[in-house]
């Protein structure tokens, strides 16, 4: 079947399609059947049709687009089993590779209670360390690429004349005493935008003549090219390499040794996937000749700056060639209205895929907003109502006007215990009920309106064709974390401008408290 579609596909042949499809339906018809036992208990739950038809579909490139809350967990799963118990597959010839460590253990741990099975979860890094463990590098941190250019800027030009007035043109500060230029603000902007430059320049596997390509700020690309190299130095030096150095040298060894033959390989949180990690597991499949089934959803696609090549995600067909896209669309976990309103609302980017969930939950007004900053009286509302709450924020120290100290993790209030979490940590979690902080129209807001350096533009390749693109899907995220309703603490006097599109479009969904 398989060959024949490969085979169809390639003709374009309308007549050889309709056989193919034809072929394809008998065969998932037949398979439905004779999987209904295994399909029907999958950690305790039956999975429902589309889950069930994304685990039988077998053609050698299979991407699932899996809605928020809509099981995505449980239908990797229910593929592993599948292939095991009805494929007759061994368990080390599955390749499972997930986003996080935290994501990976969990979903080992929940193979091995509920089946027993010895499934080894990766993250792309771990699994890369495994193919260079016998070279014995030093794997550093960001903190290595922190310190060189601190000493750049502190230390190796100081008393360089020619790079001081390159940096003052670069910053506008033409006149101003280097000492001062030390303590500005505008030099930590500075750092933290060549901190992503170089990891981005690295993400997408660039070398060193790509800054030929440059047209924009000379001055700045020669800045960033001598840190680059101190880098580079750095590394070399000690025998060192960084997280994008061990996706690149894993795939030169992948390319040139041989490696255990996988002959599935199972890829969660696939729209976060970067571009070196997509060639990555491209060398694998060259080299094993294995099927792979990636799962995820470009509707919380929301790293970009950690590289994230969301374009091997839309265009998955381009990517890897022949190969099928099935959706999962029935969420367990928000209202129907709450979905219709997020699902809405992203749609208004330009790059996404169309998906139309559905719920059997409703709630009428699945959105609160309450006006003002006084969240002890918001919590004292909704712990009347909820025992579990999640509240999030858009950065980190969103929280430090409320309580200490100022981090993620849990806070005590009224002897409860409560989370607080980014956006960005809390994908993949739901809580009962979820407020969401600081929806203030300001630069350090949601959305965020810190504007990107144009130089990023060269490395960078998600550039928003509509405004706020990724900050749209992070307000995404955040509003479909809840089971139950989502609280939005809303500045009165500079209400976010997302607060602003809901009142104007969905205002049918809101209530005002």
């Amino acid at each position: 079947m398989i060959l024949i579609d490969y085979i169809c596909h390639n003709l374009e042949n309308k007549h050889c399609r309709l056989i193919s499809n034809i072929l394809n339906k008998k065969y998932i018809k037949e398979e439905l059947i004779f999987s209904n036992n295994l399909l029907s208990n999958i950690n305790g739950y039956s999975l429902d049709k589309e889950q069930r038809i994304a685990i039988i579909t077998d053609e050698n490139a299979n991407l699932i687009i899996a809605g928020a809350g809509s099981g995505k967990t449980l239908t990797m799963i229910g593929k592993i089993r599948y292939l095991i118990e009805r494929k007759n597959i061994k368990e080390d010839e599955i390749l499972c590779i997930t986003f996080t460590r935290d994501a990976s253990l969990n979903l080992e741990k929940s193979i091995k209670k509920n089946y027993n099975y010895n499934i080894k979860v990766y993250t792309f890094h771990s699994l890369a360390l495994q193919f260079l463990k016998d070279y014995n590098y030093n794997i550093i941190e960001n903190d290595t690429l922190n310190y060189i250019v601190n000493e750049y800027f502190y230390s190796i030009i100081k008393l360089n004349k020619e790079m001081v007035k390159k940096l003052r043109r670069v910053l506008g500060k033409i006149d101003v005493p280097y000492e001062n230029i030390l303590k500005s603000n505008d030099l930590k902007m500075l750092k933290k935008l060549i901190i992503t430059f170089i990891n981005l320049f690295k993400t997408n596997d660039f070398k060193l003549d790509f800054f030929l390509k440059i047209k924009d700020n000379k001055d700045l690309v020669s800045i960033i090219i001598d840190i680059y190299i101190l880098y580079e130095q750095e590394l070399k030096s000690t025998n060192s390499i960084d997280f994008n150095d061990m996706i690149n040298l894993s795939r030169k060894f992948i390319s040139t040794n041989n490696i255990k033959m996988y002959k599935y390989i199972i890829v969660d949180e696939y729209q976060d996937t970067s571009y070196i990690r997509y060639l990555f597991l491209k060398e694998i499949i060259k080299k094993t000749n294995a099927k792979i089934v990636c799962v995820g959803d470009d509707y919380q696609s929301i790293y970009r700056f950690n590289g994230c090549n969301l374009n091997t995600f839309l265009n998955f067909k381009k990517h890897f060639g022949f190969s099928k896209v099935l959706k999962i669309t029935n969420t367990y976990r928000n209202s129907q209205e709450l979905i219709n309103v997020a699902g809405n609302f992203i749609m208004k980017n330009k790059k996404q895929l169309y998906k139309k969930l559905r719920s059997n939950k409703s709630i009428k007004k699945p959105i609160k907003i309450k006006y003002g900053n006084n969240l002890y009286n918001l919590l004292d509302l909704v712990l009347k109502r909820y025992e579990n709450i999640l509240i999030l924020g858009r950065n980190k120290f969103d929280i430090i006007k409320y309580f200490n100290p100022n981090k993620e993790g849990y806070i005590n209030y009224n002897n409860t215990k409560i989370r607080y979490l980014t956006i960005h940590k809390s994908k993949g979690l739901e809580e009962d009920c979820v407020i969401i902080i600081n929806l203030k129209d300001d630069v350090l807001g949601m959305p965020n309106k810190l504007k990107d350096d144009k130089i990023l533009k060269y490395v960078n390749n998600n550039i928003d064709l509509y405004p706020f693109e990724e900050e749209r899907r992070l307000f995404y995220v955040a509003l479909t974390r809840t089971k139950g309703e989502v609280y939005l603490l809303v500045d009165k006097n500079k209400p976010s401008i997302f607060v602003k599109e809901l009142i104007k479009d969905y205002n049918l969904y809101i209530e005002y408290i």
